[in-house]
């Protein structure tokens, strides 16, 4: 007589760590920076590639790129890996600007908070305006 095992799933995912947990244990830290790029005659930009680079207390950067919508507005996430160690704050100095390649013709330093939760960013805000 042949004997098949079987095994509830229930058992199978007994082991396994939670699907829906929030806990973040990489060490990461996380913010959103949300912007706009006008000209100085307050119209959008539209469509420009926008670059952050980022340092800490290290002076090591982080880059991150994003796109301008149509109107301008642009968001990115940053994920700082644990590698880069964040100034007090914790923060890090954030050059924001626009183009990414050849000379700038808008660029802006911010300070940027970072948190440990990814669900729970916090945002800082930067415009910019090329003349």
């Amino acid at each position: 007589m042949r004997r098949t095992l079987r095994l509830a799933p229930v058992l199978l995912l007994a082991s396994c760590t939670s699907l829906t947990a929030t806990t973040d244990n990489s060490g990461f830290l996380y913010a959103t920076l949300r912007g706009t790029v006008t000209r100085a005659n307050g119209t959008a930009v539209p469509n420009v590639e926008v670059g952050v680079s980022c340092v800490g207390a290290s002076n090591d950067p982080v880059g991150f790129t994003t796109d301008a919508n149509a109107s301008g507005a642009f968001e990115v996430a940053l994920n700082m890996p644990s590698i880069f160690s964040p100034l007090e704050g914790p923060s890090f100095v954030c050059r924001v600007l626009t183009p990414v390649i050849g000379l700038p013709l808008a660029e802006r330093s911010t300070t940027v908070v970072v948190g440990s939760n990814r669900n729970a960013r916090p945002v800082t805000t930067v415009s910019l305006v090329v003349p």
